[in-house]
């Protein structure tokens, strides 16, 4: 199989995957849901997990707009909107993963 149509599949099934979520359990969330579903790739995730360890190990104390600025310096673009800011956030904490810092943001 050629590259361009992997890369055609991939998109296929992130596209039904996405879809069943919406139609099926719109309130369901998981962090891997939410970065699938915004694109993020693996090296992208992997940034934005390190994002995370740097905070708890420097005990620092993000803000939202802190939040905003690194997820979308990690993904390569001026700004993410705040539903898909929140659904990353929600998705991490639905998973139980860096569940205070993420309440604090979300204050």
């Amino acid at each position: 199989m050629k590259h361009e149509e992997l890369e055609m599949q991939l998109m296929l099934m992130r596209n039904a995957i996405v879809s069943l979520h919406d139609h099926l359990a719109p309130d369901f969330r998981t962090r891997d849901l939410a970065l699938l579903k915004h694109g993020f790739t693996e090296q992208e995730i992997s940034d934005l997990d390190g994002f995370f360890a740097e905070i708890m190990i420097k005990k620092l104390k993000p803000s939202k707009e802190d939040f905003r600025k690194k997820s979308a310096e990690i993904k390569g673009i001026p700004s993410l909107t705040d539903q898909v800011l929140e659904d990353i956030l929600l998705g991490y904490k639905a998973d139980e993963l860096h569940t205070k810092i993420i309440e604090k943001v979300l204050k």
